[in-house]
């Protein structure tokens, strides 16, 4: 009598060599370990500062943003943590800042000394 299950090997349910198969895991050892580090702490508030530094305070918060800038870009280049990019981005935003804050201070003095 003839095999009428239609598979390769006359037995049912088995899969000819290099079929696809289902539910089997790839090994171990693809990827990243562990994935990116998170970003600090200094990084997200050095950017967050910087931010409300060119809107709200011009005087404080930049100089604050500048300052956990540069703290939390020197752990990140250490590998202590993630955040490099938000770090920069408190750096730039706080010295953008506080060059306003200066520029302002300069203006307001030579229109105050203009008006005597």
């Amino acid at each position: 009598m003839a095999d009428q299950s239609g598979s390769a090997g006359g037995a049912t349910g088995t899969q000819a060599p290099g079929g696809p198969g289902y539910g089997v895991q790839p090994p171990a050892g693809y990827g990243y370990p562990g994935g990116a580090p998170l970003p600090s702490g200094k990084a997200t508030a050095s950017m967050v500062l910087g931010i409300l530094g060119l809107v709200l305070i011009p005087i404080i918060l930049p100089i604050i943003a500048l300052c956990l800038g540069i703290s939390a870009k020197r752990m990140a280049d250490r590998g202590q943590g993630g955040g490099r990019g938000q770090a920069v981005a408190g750096i730039v935003m706080g010295s953008v800042g506080i060059a306003f804050a200066v520029l302002g201070i300069i203006v307001a003095t030579i229109q105050g000394i203009s008006a005597m």
